[in-house]
């Protein structure tokens, strides 16, 4: 099972999948961040891969960690950068200028429990971001990088993302799979979608929902 197989299903169809997996109490749900760039909640964006975790504190705690190295040097290529940050700041935490040291190591996009700066020049480089709102404050007045690849709550979700774990991030909203379900997630997508394919059909064709649920879903 690889994470290409996991592309062609929308975050949706992932939701359902974690939740008939036991996955709860959201299924894995981040809720409340949204696509803002390549363009702001439309179009085919998606991005899928292993996540890369970074825990943001506010400046003036001087008792946490500091990391060694910058979090967008460290990130590693083909993973999506999750930042956690302190609740309720007003900052952003993610510049134009990180999307482009990002892009350059080949990292996939960005997914912000908190907000994003410089629209335009993530959407010149066609840089996936996913924020929860935006600011044009700085982030080093205000909040710093505390510590990389560990486990982060978001402020807006009772999911855990650990390093690694596989977020799926498009229109829809975003995603976070634990990495020993990833096999069991595509074979309930592909098996669901299907069904849900030949409902989709049905429906246009007239048929009523209740008729097609029970000779498609037996429910």
């Amino acid at each position: 099972m690889t994470l290409q197989a996991l592309k062609k299903f929308s975050t949706c169809e992932i939701a359902d999948a974690l939740l008939k997996l036991g996955e709860r109490p959201w299924g894995g749900y981040i809720p409340d961040i949204e696509l803002w760039s390549p363009t702001y909640c439309q179009g085919e964006t998606r991005i899928v891969g292993p996540a890369f975790t970074v825990k943001m504190v506010e400046k003036s705690d001087t008792t946490s960690p500091t990391p060694k190295e910058h979090f967008a040097d460290a990130a590693q290529e083909g993973s999506i950068v999750v930042i956690s940050a302190p609740p309720d700041v007003k900052n952003a935490v993610w510049g134009g200028l990180m999307s482009a040291r990002a892009k350059s190591k080949g990292v996939q996009g960005v997914v912000i429990d908190g907000r994003v700066r410089d629209l335009n020049e993530h959407r010149e480089m066609e840089f996936p971001v996913f924020a929860r709102s935006h600011s044009i404050l700085p982030q080093n007045a205000f909040v710093r990088p505390s510590e990389i690849q560990v486990p982060i709550t978001l402020s807006t979700s009772p999911v855990v993302v650990h390093p690694s774990d596989i977020i799926v991030a498009d229109l829809d909203g975003v995603i976070c799979i634990p990495l020993h379900l990833l096999a069991s997630v595509i074979t309930n997508c592909e098996k669901y979608v299907a069904i849900d394919n030949q409902c989709m059909k049905a429906l246009k064709e007239g048929k009523g929902v209740k008729e097609t649920f029970a000779k498609y879903r037996g429910t």
